[in-house]
């Protein structure tokens, strides 16, 4: 009898819920909206984003608005932290409400530096220094710098705008020269000096516009025939377009789901007639399904075919810029064959002595690239027993791979068949550990080539490379 007064005698908790869905309708008018913590942000633009919160004409309206408030400003990436607090506004302005938003900024001064290696075998090193929200437009403004141990070495100023006109667009705007090296596996380096300017939405979609003027040099003096008509300047002004649907569970060894991406480019804008003209269209699919515990079944395959236009067309010795080609090869690319081992080459000139030759290591054969790829791959992933290497999430895999690569002109100016892209088909069989890394795929194979072609650059048995584009 006791205990039944004392719960009589207890008071029942506050129902906040219940309280809120009795007024969530209720009309009312946001009083004031006071934001604290922006040192270096500019009131504009809290203006933008907190317009709506002035708007809302109900709690359950002003709820809304500042949730979606505060994914806004969480989206520009220069806030550590962002609060957005409600409450009843003044007692002399019943039926009102009080906005707070309380913000921490991000660090002014950003480095970064590392060190990398290609799937060409070329390392580099990295350094970059950025400058965040500097003055106070959410703009972020990074120089980096990337030397490789051979002649590559790149410098990029870029400037990143993010929701530029308070809509969901970021435009990133680059102003670079870069040194592409290319000189130990096709004779020849690439010089591109240029700007770009990059619109990327919340969506899948990336509008890319670039305009560059290229020099493709041999620096070794021995380069092929072909290489050596690829030779001189060129001005390049391109339009390009990505769409991207990415389902899959995770980006590091995915377990479950696809990604699919497609790329055109249509190179050729202005008036020039002298620039660069080509079509290029680029497909890619990658699936994964874990059918047991421990095992994972993955595929992938990717299409590629690029179409010279205008006087490039018109002239098969040159064709399209070898800059702008598929290379076939190589760990991540075509496995069992060296990097740009497999498709068209061209024989080099022969160095002066046989000490030159020996002493430089040089390939006999120029990878001339192509213009329609095929690539395809097959794998299944398994788990290790020791634990230690499950940890870091290192997993064995059997695969097969096979890829073909084909010039679109091929001989007497005649269009690339199906027939001949069939007939070219490489393809491999192997085993495996492969290390995974945030920027790709450290892989450790034994690899048995199936099919080859006369040129190409098979490696057989032991190859260890990084998978940075298709795994």
């Amino acid at each position: 009898r006791g205990t039944m007064a004392d719960q009589a005698g207890q008071k029942q908790p506050y129902d906040y819920q219940e309280r809120y869905r009795h007024v969530r309708q209720k009309p009312l008018s946001v009083y004031s909206v006071e934001v604290k913590g922006d040192e270096r942000t500019r009131p504009g633009l809290f203006a933008k984003v907190l317009d709506p919160v002035y708007r809302a004409s109900t709690l359950d309206e002003l709820r809304v608005r500042c949730v979606e408030a505060n994914a806004v400003l969480n989206s520009y990436d220069i806030f550590d932290r962002v609060d957005i607090e409600m409450d009843a506004g003044p007692r002399e302005h019943p039926d009102s409400a009080k906005v707070t938003v309380e913000v921490s900024e991000k660090k002014k001064l950003n480095l970064k530096g590392g060190a990398y290696v290609s799937q060409q075998g070329e390392g580099s090193m990295e350094v970059s220094v950025g400058l965040n929200n500097a003055l106070g437009y959410a703009e972020k403004l990074d120089v980096e710098f990337i030397k490789g141990h051979e002649r590559s070495n790149s410098c990029t100023l870029a400037w990143n705008q993010p929701r530029v006109g308070n809509v969901d667009v970021d435009v990133v705007t680059r102003a670079f020269q870069q040194v592409s090296c290319s000189k130990r596996l096709s004779s020849f380096d690439e010089t591109a000096r240029g700007i770009s300017v990059t619109a990327v939405g919340g969506g899948p979609a990336t509008v890319d516009y670039s305009l560059v003027w290229r020099e493709i040099a041999d620096p070794t003096r021995l380069a092929s025939k072909s290489v050596r008509h690829q030779l001189g300047h060129s001005l390049k002004s391109s339009v390009s377009y990505t769409y991207q649907v990415d389902e899959r569970d995770r980006p590091v060894r995915p377990g479950a789901g696809y990604l699919a991406r497609v790329r055109s480019e249509l190179a050729g804008v202005g008036w020039d007639p002298q620039m660069t003209r080509f079509l290029k269209h680029e497909a890619e699919v990658q699936a994964a399904h874990t059918p047991a515990e421990g095992v994972t079944f993955f595929a992938s395959a990717k299409l590629g075919a690029m179409m010279p236009l205008g006087q490039n067309a018109k002239d098969p010795e040159k064709g399209t810029c070898i800059a702008d080609r598929f290379f076939l090869g190589g760990i991540g690319s075509l496995r069992g064959f060296e990097p740009h081992g497999a498709g068209p080459s061209d024989e080099r000139r022969p160095p002066p002595t046989k000490a030159a030759a020996s002493g430089e290591n040089l390939i006999t054969r120029d990878a001339l690239g192509g213009d329609v790829l095929a690539q395809l791959f097959a794998s299944y992933q398994l788990e290790p027993e020791w634990s230690k290497l499950r940890d870091i999430g290192v997993y064995g895999h059997f695969f097969v791979n096979a890829g073909t690569l084909m010039p679109w002109i091929t001989g007497e100016r005649k269009r690339v068949s199906g027939r001949e892209l069939a007939d070219s088909f490489r393809a491999s069989v192997g085993v495996g550990l492969v290390f995974p890394l945030p920027v790709g795929n450290i892989e450790v194979n034994y690899c048995h080539t199936l099919r080859s072609r006369p040129g190409d650059r098979v490696k057989n048995g032991l190859q260890i490379g990084l998978a940075t584009a298709l795994a």
